[in-house]
């Protein structure tokens, strides 16, 4: 009988010593989480609240980048009817010059 308590003993004694390894490792596992977590520079909640503000930022500042698109497109359109009304002009000009020198 007292083998066997022995022997009871040692594998306690082997499952208590395997189990506090593994809570050693998932302390390590937790605390390199902990540390990917809060990272001040490189951690997911840095980097969330980096995206936090460039959204509000985005869209603070999103109207005013609109209003300077829509201006730039009726820009472009102007410049579009006065670059065909400069080319109706210079053919009419031409013509007009052929039309004195060859009449």
């Amino acid at each position: 009988m007292m083998s066997t308590t022995k022997q009871e003993i040692a594998l306690m004694k082997k499952d208590i010593e395997t189990l506090s390894s593994e809570v050693k490792e998932i302390n390590a596992k937790i605390d390199n989480l902990t540390i990917k977590l809060l990272d001040p520079d490189d951690g997911v909640v840095s980097r969330v609240n980096k995206n936090t503000s460039f959204r509000k930022s985005y869209d603070r500042d999103m109207p005013a980048y609109n209003t300077i698109i829509d201006e730039f497109r009726e820009l472009q359109r102007w410049k579009s009817v006065v670059t065909k009304a400069l080319w109706g002009l210079y053919t009419a000009a031409t013509a007009w010059i052929i039309k004195i020198l060859f009449w």
